[in-house]
C-alpha cells in the first residue's frame, strides 16, 4: 500500500512539473514579437508566376493543402504560410457557370467575398475582420480570420491579391495566442509577393 501512495505520490509530483513546464513554454511562445525584417527573409520563386519571401525558419512542407503552389511551416513555432494560385478566367467562369458571380464588383471583391465566406464558415466560432495591416500591393484586400480547429483557437493572416491572369491566395497562421507575435512577420510575408506575368 506504501508503494501505491509512492508511486502516485510521484506520477501526481511529474503531472504537476510537466504542467508548470507546459505553460512556460507556452507563454514564451506567445510572448514578445517576433523580431524579422525584410532582410532576414529568403526569396522563393514559383513556377516562373510569382515570387514571395519566407523566414529563414520556415522549411518546406508539402502536406498543407493539396491546392496550394507554396507550403512553409515552422512546427515548433506553429507557424504556417502557403499560397494558392488560380487562373482567373477560369474561377469567373465556373463562378458565373455556378450563378454566383456578380457583375457589379470586381473579381477580386468576388473572389475575396467567397473565400472569406468559405473559410469563416469552415471553422468553428468563425469570425473574420478586414485588417488593420492593409497590404501596399495593387488590387489587394487582407483579412484576419479567428476559430476553432479541432478545439484548437487558431488565427489567420489571409491577403488576396488579383493579377493580369492569376487570383492569389496567401494563408499565414498560428494559434490564436501567439498570432500577436508573428502578425507582423505574416504581414512582410504577403507584402513581399512580386507576380511575374
Amino acid at each position: 500500500m506504501k508503494q501505491v501512495l509512492k508511486t502516485t505520490s510521484y506520477l501526481l509530483f511529474f503531472l504537476l512539473i510537466f504542467q508548470s513546464c507546459k505553460k512556460i513554454i507556452d507563454s514564451v511562445g506567445s510572448s514578445g514579437i517576433d523580431k524579422v525584417s525584410v532582410e532576414d527573409l529568403k526569396k522563393i520563386d514559383v513556377n516562373n508566376i510569382y515570387s514571395i519571401s519566407i523566414p529563414d525558419y520556415m522549411s518546406e512542407m508539402k502536406s498543407l493543402n493539396e491546392d496550394a503552389s507554396l507550403q512553409y511551416a515552422n512546427i515548433f513555432k506553429e507557424t504556417y504560410t502557403i499560397v494558392i494560385d488560380e487562373n482567373k478566367q477560369d474561377f469567373i467562369n465556373a463562378f458565373k457557370n455556378a450563378e454566383i458571380y456578380n457583375d457589379s464588383i470586381s473579381p477580386l471583391k468576388n473572389y475575396v467575398d467567397y473565400q472569406v465566406n468559405s473559410i469563416t464558415e469552415n471553422v468553428e466560432d468563425g469570425k473574420s475582420n478586414k485588417s488593420d495591416a492593409p497590404l501596399r500591393i495593387k488590387n489587394a484586400s487582407q483579412y484576419e480570420i479567428t476559430g476553432k480547429i479541432d478545439g484548437i483557437d487558431i488565427s489567420y493572416l489571409i491577403g488576396f491579391v488579383e493579377g493580369k491572369e492569376n487570383m492569389f491566395m496567401m494563408m499565414s497562421w498560428t494559434t490564436k495566442n501567439r498570432f500577436k507575435k508573428y502578425k507582423n512577420t505574416f504581414n512582410l510575408i504577403h507584402n513581399s509577393l512580386k507576380l511575374k506575368q
